[in-house]
């Protein structure tokens, strides 16, 4: 099961998703508080990656201050109940 399936997908006996942030204009749902740069390229970008991209993640209106910035790979960030939005971009590597 791919990071983004894990995100969204619930299972019986699951704690309930409490925190619904939105990604690219995608809603997920997840049942932690902390969501990484992983978790969110995944979502926004579903499937295999070319190792030679990389991604361009800011976020906006998040629990942690600052409330909106930039995320970098392996990194995270704490997220509303609901209202946390991330924008992903592909780059180029040069």
């Amino acid at each position: 099961m791919t990071v983004a399936e894990q995100a969204v997908h619930v299972e019986a006996g699951q704690k309930q998703k409490e925190f619904k942030i939105v990604v690219n204009g995608v809603l997920a749902e997840f049942d932690h508080e902390l969501v990484t740069y992983e978790e969110v390229v995944a979502i926004g970008f579903p499937g295999h990656h070319d190792p030679g991209l990389s991604y361009s993640v800011t976020y906006r209106k998040a629990a942690q201050a600052p409330h909106s910035g930039s995320l970098a790979a392996g990194g995270s960030v704490e997220v509303k109940h609901e209202g946390t939005s991330f924008s992903a971009t592909p780059t180029t590597r040069s």
